[in-house]
């Protein structure tokens, strides 16, 4: 049960500072582009404080690339380059900065334009770099999607309807008379 006044209301407002951390941009300019004084400070920042800011960089352009599949493949590849590291520490971060989440966005999306695709191949492995977090932060981050990541996993390692068919027409000519002896009887004789 708050009571604020108007005079506490103006204060906040005139005490509230827009930075990078505190606003979203547009979505239809990338995050480089729309903060370029933030890729200055980057230089001239702390190691720690640089590397959040860059993986937020590369967060907000993963989580904005819709659209053509080449932006998508770009910021994809920018983020493996981001994650592709064995500091569990970071990988936390990652995790806090919710990379799970907009990964398996990304998957959901690449499995449903087309599930053979390269870009699936670069999800996954983004997802397993991301996932060299520490076990406690693992087993939020299951928790906090394995519903909706789990049936996509299963689907995921399951054969294709079309391996089944194909499996059917192999078993057909293996089981098809050559030089009158069925092929199985060859393997069990020892004659081929």
């Amino acid at each position: 049960n708050l009571n604020l006044t108007r005079r506490s209301h103006y204060s906040i407002i005139n005490n509230f500072k827009m930075d990078a951390s505190t606003f979203d941009p547009p979505t239809t300019v990338p995050a480089a582009e729309y903060y370029p004084e933030l890729n200055d400070s980057i230089i001239q920042a702390d190691e720690g404080e640089n590397q959040t800011d860059i993986l937020k960089l590369v967060l907000y352009d993963l989580n904005s690339a819709i659209a053509p599949r080449d932006i998508r493949l770009m910021a994809i590849r920018s983020a493996i380059d981001e994650f592709d590291h064995h500091d569990e520490l970071l990988h936390d971060e990652e995790l806090e900065l919710r990379a799970d989440h907009i990964l398996f966005q990304k998957l959901a999306y690449a499995l449903m334009m087309d599930p053979g695709s390269d870009e699936v191949g670069y999800i996954c492995s983004a997802m397993e770099m991301v996932y060299r977090a520490s076990k406690m932060r693992l087993a939020k981050s299951f928790h906090d999607i394995s519903e909706a990541l789990l049936p996509v996993f299963v689907d995921m390692i399951r054969p294709p309807p079309s391996w089944e068919y194909n499996r059917e027409i192999r078993k057909q000519k293996q089981r098809s008379p050559k030089n009158g002896v069925e092929m199985d009887d060859k393997v069990s004789n020892g004659t081929e």
